[in-house]
């Protein structure tokens, strides 16, 4: 397992801020505490903004970048479909 970054750290850490932070308004809200919300929108408990950064920081941590139309991971890329 490789040794991470010190930028790697903050941003695992920044993930991890919004993940708590989400979870305490869903708890706050009257979640059930043993069970999670489904991760969608609209019932994360997160802000759009708060999504959108969130979303950002997960694809940098699984080495996944979109550049214009195409998806680059692992070596491989492909394009993106249109809505």
């Amino acid at each position: 397992m490789r040794e991470l970054t010190e930028i790697q750290k903050k941003q695992e850490a920044r993930l991890q801020e919004l993940i708590n932070l989400a979870k305490q308004r869903y708890l706050g809200a009257g979640g059930d505490p043993k069970r999670c919300p489904s991760g969608r929108k609209g019932d994360d408990y997160m802000t759009d903004e708060e999504r959108e950064e969130a979303m950002v920081l997960m694809r940098q941590s699984a080495g996944i970048h979109i550049i214009a139309d195409e998806v680059h991971c692992q070596g491989r890329s492909w394009k993106l479909p249109t809505v």
